[in-house]
């Protein structure tokens, strides 16, 4: 199966006199699937995410996207950020239109607007396109810039924990949303999150990161069948998979926990 993203002994230090932020990271992601990355605060989640989204460039190793190293594969990703960052001033609609004046200037107004209401469809907003992101609630919010991504028709997306403010019930909610999209638009995911609960319910990989550097510890499979419903969360085989990430986690901790 063809690799999305692949990240091969990738360092990266933030100066000469600090430690390695993230050290011999390696891992991949096939396409079409969706993996969760799970591991404590200042472990590097983030930092590798920005890394693959090409933000940041690695002081060794190697990272592709779609089999390319170069900028080719890049333009093939959206990113999804904690906060939702639309522009106030602007209305869903024309924060949606946003990456396709900058991307496909030559389409013009009316095959944009096409494909920004196709976009809102998939999140199950449509009638909201004139409104302002002040008028939306936190999760409406979330899900136009899970529509924003997805409006160029982006084959990979890089999410970092973008349900971390929400609430439980919000939450949920995206949860089932990010599944019936994957039905709808299929595409590879790659997700931040500190949520265990939430990175065993989405999806088909967790893999487990340690600190002091930044390192794969390792992953759980999620042999789970697809798509899940909220009370699969209840089952004994859900436990178990918690349990697992969880054991990983706390190997993690080592004597600086103890």
């Amino acid at each position: 199966m063809q690799k999305a993203i692949e990240v091969k002994n990738v360092t990266l230090a933030y100066s000469q006199d600090c430690p390695p932020e993230l050290e011999g990271v390696n891992l991949s992601v096939a396409k079409g699937e969706f993996l969760c990355l799970v591991g404590p605060s200042g472990c590097g989640k983030s930092t590798l995410l920005r890394l693959i989204a090409g933000v940041l460039t690695p002081d060794q190793g190697e990272i592709k996207v779609f089999g390319d190293p170069k900028t080719a594969g890049w333009s093939r990703l959206s990113f999804v950020p904690q906060d939702s960052l639309l522009l106030p001033w602007r209305t869903v609609l024309d924060n949606l239109l946003l990456p396709l004046e900058l991307n496909d200037p030559a389409s013009g107004r009316s095959v944009w607007e096409e494909q920004a209401r196709a976009a809102l469809h998939l999140v199950n907003l449509d009638g909201v396109e004139d409104k302002y992101p002040h008028q939306l609630s936190g999760g409406m919010r979330q899900r136009v810039a899970l529509a924003r991504a997805l409006v160029g028709r982006a084959e990979l997306l890089l999410l970092d924990e973008p349900f971390a403010a929400l609430d439980a019930m919000t939450r949920s909610q995206l949860h089932l949303e990010i599944m019936g999209i994957r039905q709808k638009a299929p595409f590879t995911g790659l997700m931040v999150t500190h949520n265990i609960f939430e990175a065993v319910f989405l999806a088909d990989r967790v893999l487990v990161m340690g600190e002091k550097p930044g390192r794969i510890l390792g992953e759980v499979k999620i042999d789970l069948a697809y798509p899940r419903a909220l009370k699969i969360m209840s089952t004994p085989e859900f436990a178990a998979l918690v349990g697992a990430v969880q054991e990983l986690l706390e190997k993690g901790w080592g004597k600086n926990h103890v």
